[in-house]
């Protein structure tokens, strides 16, 4: 959680209450109502900070997801006009990366929604070391995860999810349950130039692979 409202309002108040008090001191020269104007700046410096305090958690949870900690939806809609215009104004292209959990109902049915719920947040740790700085990842609903890479093609998304592979089986074998998921990819602007499309065509990328890994489980 960012800062950003606390040290804002505690920082306005410093700024007007400092010098009015050296003002007052010097003017006054009274120790006893330097007191109370320096008792008076403490204690409105921390009510600023407190209700900065609570705007930063309004902010937080209006932007992230409250179970995993990753953005949510409102925060890639938001976002995602901003990227476009930067990876234009650079003539880049940018990647997006739909992310389902396999068998994830299984998971629940079996050992209970707190169990799914753990799995959830450490697919979503381990998301985090396999994507750069500059990548968002966000829980699009459910067990789905998205991830929007500026500035990557297909290539640098094939080398995340060789990562993502590697991590799943780590975690896999630490949490004694077998994870792993399905994933689909498009390309911004060689699939198209609209969010709810691009997220449409990496969905239906996905869906094809998680078929195609059933057909070949059956036939085992």
């Amino acid at each position: 959680m960012k800062y950003t409202g606390r040290i804002i309002s505690a920082t306005i108040s410093l700024m007007v209450g400092i010098p009015y008090v050296i003002y007052n001191f010097k003017t006054l020269q009274s120790p006893f109502r330097t007191m109370i104007d320096t008792s008076v700046l403490i204690v409105t410096t921390l009510t600023l900070y407190m209700l900065g305090k609570q705007y930063d958690k309004a902010k937080f949870f209006s932007e992230k997801d409250y179970l995993t900690g990753l953005y949510n939806r409102r925060f890639i809609d938001e976002i995602f006009p901003k990227l476009k215009s930067s990876v234009d104004r650079k003539n880049q292209q940018l990647s997006l990366l739909i992310l389902d959990c396999n068998n994830f109902k299984q998971i629940n049915d079996t050992y209970g929604h707190k169990a799914g719920d753990l799995v959830l947040k450490d697919v979503s740790s381990m998301l985090l070391t396999c994507v750069r700085d500059c990548d968002i990842i966000a829980r699009w609903g459910g067990d789905e995860f998205l991830i929007v890479a500026p500035n990557s093609d297909q290539e640098g998304i094939k080398t995340m999810i060789k990562c993502i592979e590697k991590e799943l089986n780590e975690l896999s074998k630490r949490s004694g349950n077998h994870i792993s998921v399905s994933a689909g990819m498009a390309i911004y602007p060689n699939d198209s130039n609209n969010l709810d499309n691009l997220i449409k065509i990496a969905d239906k990328n996905m869906y094809k692979l998680k078929s195609l890994n059933r057909k070949t489980y059956l036939k085992r």
